[in-house]
C-alpha cells in the first residue's frame, strides 16, 4: 500500500530525531505558519553537521519524497543563508513563524531563525524611511493621474503604491512583508502591533484601492500612515514632502 505524504513526512521526522548527524528539522512554508489547506505540501529544512552535509544531501536528493520539498543545509551554510542584502534575502520571510520540530543545538538554531525572520534592528530605521518615500510617491503619482483624467495610469500607480505600503507597514513592526498570497492570513493570525486600522479594515481599504484606485481611500490610508510615521519618529519623511506635492492629500 502506497504511503501518503503525511506518513512519509512523519517517517522523515523520526529519521531526523534518530540520526546524530542531523541537528535540526524545520517546517516552513504554509504548514510552518499555520496557513495550510488541503492542497498544501510539506516544505522543510534539514540542518546537518558540516562534515555530514554532502552525504546527507545526496541521500535525500535521491529519495522520491512525494509532496515534500526538502532542503538539506549544513549548519555553517544555514547560518549565512538569506542574510540581509544577500542574493537570497527575498527568502527571509520564509523564516517567520516557522515550526522547529527538532533542535539538537541547545537553542542556537532558534536564534539563527529568529534573526532571519525579522529586519535587523540596525537597518530598520533607514529601511522604513526608504519605503515611506516609495509609498508616498506612489500615491502622489496615482492622484496626479486622477487629476489628469488618466484612469488607467491612476490604477497602475495605485496598485504599485500598495505593494510599497505592505512592505512599509510590516517594516514598521520590524517584520518582513509576507509573500503576497499570505498577506491576509498573516494580518489575521499574526496581527501588527502598529497599524491604525484593524486587520479587516485595512484589508478592505487595500482591496478597494486595488479594484478601483479610489481617491478617498488612498488619501485615508496616506493620512493614517503619516500619523503613524510621526508617532514612530519618521515625521521628517513627510516634512520633506511639504510644498507643491502636499495637495495630494486634499485633492478632490
Amino acid at each position: 500500500m502506497n504511503k501518503n505524504h503525511h506518513e512519509i513526512f512523519e517517517e522523515l521526522l523520526q529519521e531526523t530525531k534518530a540520526d546524530e548527524n542531523i541537528l535540526g528539522f524545520i517546517l516552513v512554508g504554509s504548514r510552518g505558519k499555520g496557513f495550510e489547506n488541503e492542497h498544501s505540501d510539506y516544505d522543510a529544512i534539514m540542518v546537518v553537521k558540516d562534515e555530514a552535509g554532502g552525504v546527507l544531501n545526496e541521500k535525500y536528493e535521491k529519495q522520491n519524497l512525494e509532496d515534500i520539498d526538502l532542503s538539506v543545509r549544513s549548519l555553517s551554510d544555514f547560518k549565512t543563508f538569506a542574510g540581509w542584502e544577500s542574493p537570497e534575502s527575498w527568502d527571509r520571510y520564509n523564516y517567520a513563524h516557522v515550526k522547529i520540530l527538532v533542535d539538537k543545538t541547545d537553542g542556537e538554531l532558534e536564534k539563527i531563525i529568529q534573526e532571519k525572520g525579522q529586519i535587523p534592528a540596525d537597518k530598520l530605521s533607514k529601511f522604513i524611511d526608504w519605503w515611506i518615500d516609495g509609498y508616498v510617491n506612489g500615491v502622489y503619482r496615482s492622484v496626479k493621474c486622477i487629476r489628469n483624467n488618466n484612469a488607467f495610469g491612476a490604477h497602475l500607480e495605485a496598485v504599485n503604491s500598495i505593494l510599497d505600503l505592505l512592505t512599509l507597514v510590516f517594516a514598521m513592526n520590524g517584520r518582513h512583508r509576507p509573500f503576497l498570497g499570505y498577506v491576509q492570513k498573516e494580518l489575521e493570525q499574526y496581527p501588527l502591533e502598529h497599524l491604525p486600522w484593524s486587520p479587516a479594515e485595512f484589508v478592505k481599504k487595500v482591496k478597494t484601492i486595488l479594484e478601483t484606485a479610489d481617491l478617498k481611500t488612498q488619501q485615508e490610508l496616506l493620512k493614517g500612515i503619516e500619523k503613524m510615521s510621526r508617532e514612530m519618529g519618521h515625521g521628517h519623511m513627510f516634512d520633506g514632502w511639504e510644498g507643491k506635492d502636499k495637495w495630494t492629500m486634499n485633492f478632490e
